[in-house]
């Protein structure tokens, strides 16, 4: 059976993004409505995992800037997108975190009678991204943010979250200058001694030629991007883990064909034998428009009702 799920940070809708901007003395209570209509359209669409759509999160890095030894520092371009992050700068010890991402979820709001599933960077586009002044080399730098990262997918465990995915797209982006030796060491930290599942998500980039190499990460599964990745040049790969298709553009409003689409991926599921199997967007939904956002949350769900997959 394929299952479905759409994580990372939503887009705001017209009205959200006009309260935002005048800092509107309801933000908060309008945060959580918003929240919870993105949540009703996640059900609708009868998507496998339901999370929460991170609308009060400016970028995949902020809550982390509530830790000691941590500041903000300047805008930058995220990646070839038209959105920006603010670098963290890190000044000291990580070792006060372990209910950040937690503390910045709206759990209370989500369906007790589905599955929950929760995103956060994966240790390598932490660092990748953010400004490190206080470690004595990059993997010092790499490993105490995989061990911050750990307490923290121990915290939502104990939240009873059943997929934590690492988004990774600084892996698949620099795919061709990467080390997989210290990246594999880094992220098995974090799934080390953790029952709830982990997934490894690959976006922004073409990861066929360290395809193999990944696979060998002792993590739950991987996740793939198939806007960058031609899924004629993975088939051939024999997969003993759990594999994500990226398959619904989260970059793009052109709507996927569900027959088309749903073909192409039951028969690379029966080529590739994941131990088990979900698709997904690409990416976080934030780059699209609202309302394009909500129409691919139901075509994903009704893709994922048509693949084929034992």
């Amino acid at each position: 059976m394929i299952k479905t799920h759409a994580l990372g940070i939503y887009p705001r809708s017209t009205g959200l993004i006009e309260a935002t901007r005048k800092n509107d003395k309801k933000l908060s209570q309008l945060f959580q409505m918003e929240k919870k209509k993105l949540i009703r359209e996640q059900q609708k669409s009868k998507l496998s995992y339901v999370c929460d759509p991170l609308l009060d999160w400016d970028d995949m890095f902020r809550p982390f800037s509530n830790m000691k030894n941590v500041s903000l520092g300047a805008l930058n371009r995220f990646f070839e997108t038209n959105t920006f992050y603010r670098k963290l700068v890190i000044n000291g010890e990580l070792d006060d975190s372990s209910r950040i991402v937690k503390s910045h979820l709206a759990l209370s709001l989500l369906p007790k009678n589905k599955e929950i599933a929760v995103s956060m960077p994966d240790p390598y586009t932490f660092a990748d991204l953010n400004e490190n002044n206080y470690y004595k080399n990059h993997t010092e730098y790499l490993f105490a943010i995989a061990e911050m990262l750990k307490r923290e997918a121990k915290a939502l465990a104990g939240a009873k979250v059943g997929l934590i995915q690492l988004h990774a797209p600084s892996i698949a982006y620099n795919a061709d200058k990467v080390d997989i030796g210290v990246i594999k060491d880094a992220v098995e930290r974090i799934k080390n001694g953790l029952k709830t599942k982990v997934y490894l998500h690959l976006y922004f980039g073409d990861i066929s030629r360290i395809f193999s190499k990944l696979l060998d990460i002792k993590i739950d599964g991987l996740s793939i991007d198939l806007s960058c990745n031609n899924l004629n040049s993975l088939v051939d790969y024999k997969v003993d883990k759990g594999l994500c298709l990226g398959i619904v553009n989260a970059m793009n409003t052109k709507m996927e064909d569900v027959k088309a689409t749903a073909k192409i991926l039951s028969n690379a599921l029966d080529k590739m034998s994941p131990r088990e199997a979900y698709i997904s967007t690409t990416c976080d939904l934030q780059f699209l428009p609202y309302e394009f956002a909500v129409k691919k949350l139901s075509r994903l769900g009704a893709i994922g009702r048509n693949v084929q997959f034992d």
